[in-house]
């Protein structure tokens, strides 16, 4: 049986298991990463008699990538709360994650300034000195905010070891605002389609795997230029891009590509994979040697090459890249390069 973790046990309560002072719906999360590769089966939460509502729980990439989602049933009047996914998601090890649910009414517990350096259950950690993060709004939201290093009592439920995927077929869905296009889907299938009138489109029909959304139209640049998506087990949804008009450009002398007000970037190249089903490639970076590593990249490398253009000033950075196959298996960790950024 593999080694399961959770970082509280059912015995564990908040100091303040409900704050009164606050209705509003929220996404409460918490941030971690595990030592070792393995499986995220379950999302688990504490709460109070008037944390009432449908709760719904998330595992999203530390992009934001939602990678599982979840509706609590059965749940008792207060304390721990527990949902199993549908399927296991896998996770890689020294990667940074967010768990989190929605509080549709609020009253969540918060226990402010909490030692989060006492807080270990090997092979999971917390990530961050703040790693509780929230986010106001209705619905699921990818929470980033932090509040006076408050723990908001989300948990998880971890399984070391990899697992294989489920199987059936899902969709890849959203919409494009501001134009008309096309978009096409390539990695694990290869297909095409249109936006309808709303700006509405979708790839169905698909396997699990990784995959990545390009949308194209004559005279417009799209934010983002592309989305990295992986299906393990559910349809994603929320994949949405935002056109603009190129405006007209006018005659002049000019360059190649600059870096505006002195900025720097990280330029980082690999040897291919020898693999022959490798669909792409992730990015990974850590300020410490070892990690825990967070994916820069905003959708897959479908090269063997990579722009870092967040860095700061006097930062010494640490990279270290994966290979994703066409089952979305994701290798371990390659060799770590060293950056030092003047």
């Amino acid at each position: 049986m593999a080694q399961q973790a959770s970082f509280w046990s059912n015995s564990r309560t908040p100091g303040t298991p409900e704050v009164t002072n606050d209705t509003a719906a929220v996404t409460l999360g918490l941030q971690f990463y595990s030592d070792v590769a393995g499986s995220v089966t379950a999302i688990r939460f504490y709460k109070g008699p008037h944390n009432t509502g449908t709760h719904v729980g998330s595992l999203w990439s530390s992009g934001g990538q939602q990678l599982a989602t979840v509706t609590f049933s059965g749940e008792t009047p207060s304390g721990w709360q527990q949902a199993s996914l549908s399927s296991p998601v896998s996770i890689a090890a020294k990667a940074v994650y967010i768990v989190s649910y929605v509080a549709p009414k609020g009253y969540y517990p918060d226990d402010e300034s909490f030692s989060w350096s006492t807080v270990s259950a090997a092979p999971l950690h917390v990530s961050g000195s703040s790693p509780g993060v929230y986010a106001y709004g209705s619905g699921s939201r990818f929470p980033t905010g932090a509040w006076r290093s408050s723990n908001y009592f989300v948990d998880l439920v971890f399984a070391a070891g990899t697992q294989p995927p489920p199987t059936g077929t899902y969709t890849i869905s959203g919409k494009v605002t501001g134009s008309a296009a096309m978009l096409t889907l390539s990695g694990a299938a290869t297909k095409s389609a249109t936006t309808d009138a709303a700006g509405n489109y979708s790839f169905s029909g698909l396997t699990n795997g990784s995959y990545l959304v390009a949308p194209s139209q004559s005279g417009f640049t799209f934010s983002p230029s592309t989305a990295s998506e992986s299906i393990n087990g559910v349809n994603i949804g929320g994949v949405n891009f935002t056109a603009t008009a190129v405006p007209p450009t006018s005659g002049g002398g000019g360059g190649g590509g600059s870096s505006s007000g002195g900025s720097h970037t990280v330029s980082l190249s690999w040897a291919a994979s020898a693999s022959s089903d490798i669909t792409g490639y992730k990015c990974y970076r850590a300020t410490v040697s070892g990690g825990p590593y967070v994916q820069i990249d905003a959708s897959l490398i479908t090269g063997t090459s990579y722009v870092d253009s967040s860095v700061s000033s006097g930062q010494k950075y640490f990279y270290v890249t994966t290979a994703v196959g066409a089952n979305n298996a994701e290798s371990g960790y390659s060799n770590e390069a060293v950056a030092v950024v003047p």
